[in-house]
């Protein structure tokens, strides 16, 4: 409980691109995830910036919350 705590606060350790390159790659990441397809090692500082950046990870659940509707839409 505490670790969890405390990265939330301090964020990861891990090499983190920042808010410019993370969104360079959120659109394809959104992309894998909505189709369900495997995310691949080469987001791994995208996914260390979604935990360290709050604003990031809200337009990310966003486009995701998008993306699924969307998909429903073309589905039914």
């Amino acid at each position: 409980m505490i670790d969890s705590y405390l990265q939330k606060l301090l964020g990861r350790g891990d090499h983190d691109p920042g808010c410019e390159g993370a969104g360079e790659l959120m659109e394809s990441f959104c992309e894998l995830i909505a189709r369900g397809e495997t995310v691949s090692d080469g987001y791994a500082e995208f996914l260390t910036h979604m935990s360290n950046c709050t604003a990031c990870r809200e337009d990310m659940e966003g486009l995701l919350a998008a993306l699924r509707a969307q998909g429903k839409s073309v589905e039914g």
